[in-house]
């Protein structure tokens, strides 16, 4: 490399960069780690496993210290206080209220506590609190893991589909190709005395409406690879030179059998859908979120005890940081709180959350008849599809013995351009129908999958 000139270097430096190779799996991992969906699914996953964390501080012992340190300033006053009267002898004869001065004055003020807090018994809802951040965490998790089977496809659909989109400019281009050459034919049969010059004008035509298909068919691919782009997690679409997967690899059919029946597949779906196993768990939560909610209607039991000391000095061995066993004041209790009545807040607590829990049965419900019917419908395409490949397939070899047919009569006189642009019409829409029914087969087959809960 040292070398090559100077400008054969600069040439190669401003050549484009090739495409690289992308495959599906690569795509996925791709997907797996930019796409925005699977990160928001992954953060709300995340959460809820603080939440989980965080439900255990209802069981726990709560301990609080509190302090303050400073100076305490009062102002002159004049207070009301009993005072002992006293007869000339020096005898106590009783008491009388007088109003004496107290001057302005300062003193120091410190005090620290310590306080410990135990919840022993609130009808269970503490207990209830943490199965329903258990729950809730499962359902995020398998939530997740519904998203990530949701993007697969949705990667798996955009990848495929951008490969039917470039086999179709393909086809375009192809088409171009014909019309070209019959063009130059045209023009050579009107030289040759044995064409008329309509049938250059309609060869051109026929050409230009053929190149015309193409730019839109560029168009279509943009899109493709755009939509591709976004399901990545890239910010800009880079041209993908798609590795066509096994299933429309070559140029045969796929030989993929026919799925397994309609109820061995639901079966599979409802042990494996994570959608299923994440409206399960979120029952559960709504469930054990009711039960925390009647937990109210007891009465709440718990120990606490105080360790307190105030005084004027701050240290020392009577001082508020000095010896602890000087000083102090400390309590232990056993305490009980009892809502007898709040307004009917209480209840309609507990009414709505018997309410969430019978919307969360509800929407079990209806993702597990979702499922069934998802089932239903990607098995139905898979053998709909596979059969539409095979006469695709065969329509193929079809147009494609058509149009030899027409050149051979082009060729001898017996047909005119008309019989051969027809015949290569036919041939370009049999190779985009075979294009389509194969590509649509293997979404088929990823939507089946991902239906189920996962590979077939």
């Amino acid at each position: 490399m040292p070398n090559l000139p100077l400008a054969l270097l600069l040439t190669l430096a401003a050549l484009p960069a090739a495409a690289a190779p992308l495959t599906l799996d690569e795509a996925l991992s791709t997907a797996a780690r930019n796409n925005a969906d699977l990160a928001l699914a992954r953060s709300a996953r995340d959460v809820a496993a603080v939440d989980t964390g965080q439900s255990y501080s209802g069981l726990l012992p709560r301990l609080d210290l509190t302090g303050g340190f400073g100076r305490q300033y009062a102002g002159s006053q004049r207070v009301v206080t009993s005072a002992p009267v006293f007869d000339g002898a020096g005898n106590l004869t009783g008491f009388e209220q007088r109003t004496l001065p107290i001057s302005a004055g300062e003193s120091a003020a410190h005090q620290a506590a310590l306080t410990l807090r135990w919840t022993l018994f609130d009808g269970l809802s503490s207990w209830r609190r943490v199965g329903a951040a258990q729950a809730a965490e499962e359902a995020s998790a398998r939530q997740l893991d519904e998203s990530t089977l949701q993007i697969a496809f949705e990667v798996t659909r955009r990848f495929y589909e951008l490969l039917k989109q470039e086999r179709a400019l393909r086809v375009r281009e192809e088409a171009v190709e014909r019309s070209e050459e019959l063009v130059r034919r045209a023009d050579a049969l009107y030289t040759a005395g044995r064409g008329t010059k309509a049938d250059t004008f309609a060869a051109r035509v026929n050409l230009g409406n053929d190149r015309i298909a193409v730019e839109s068919q560029r168009a279509a691919v943009v899109r493709a690879r755009t939509d591709l782009a976004m399901a990545l997690g890239l910010s800009e679409a880079p041209a993908f030179e798609l590795v066509a997967p096994a299933p429309v690899a070559g140029p045969g059919l796929p030989s993929f059998g026919e799925p397994p029946p309609l109820p061995d597949l639901l079966a599979l779906a409802r042990q494996r859908r994570p959608l299923l196993s994440a409206r399960a768990a979120g029952v559960s939560a709504a469930e054990q979120q009711s039960s925390q909610a009647r937990g109210a209607f007891w009465p709440v039991v718990g120990l606490q005890g105080t360790y307190q000391r105030a005084g004027p000095e701050l240290t020392g061995s009577y001082g508020v940081l000095g010896s602890p066993a000087h000083q102090y004041a400390a309590t232990a209790q056993l305490t009980l709180a009892w809502n007898l009545f709040a307004g009917r807040e209480t209840l309609a607590a507990a009414r709505k959350a018997e309410l969430g829990a019978e919307r969360a049965r509800v929407e079990a419900s209806q993702a597990g008849q979702q499922v069934a019917a998802e089932v239903a419908r990607a098995r139905e395409a898979v053998v709909t599809l596979a059969r539409s490949s095979a006469l695709a397939q065969d329509n193929l070899a079809a147009a494609d013995q058509g149009l030899s047919l027409a050149r051979e009569r082009l060729e001898a006189g017996v047909a005119s351009q008309l019989e051969v642009r027809d015949a290569t019409q036919k041939l370009a829409e049999a190779k985009l129908a075979l294009v389509s029914a194969l590509v649509d087969h293997a979404v088929a087959r990823a939507d089946l999958a991902r239906a189920v809960g996962g590979a077939l």
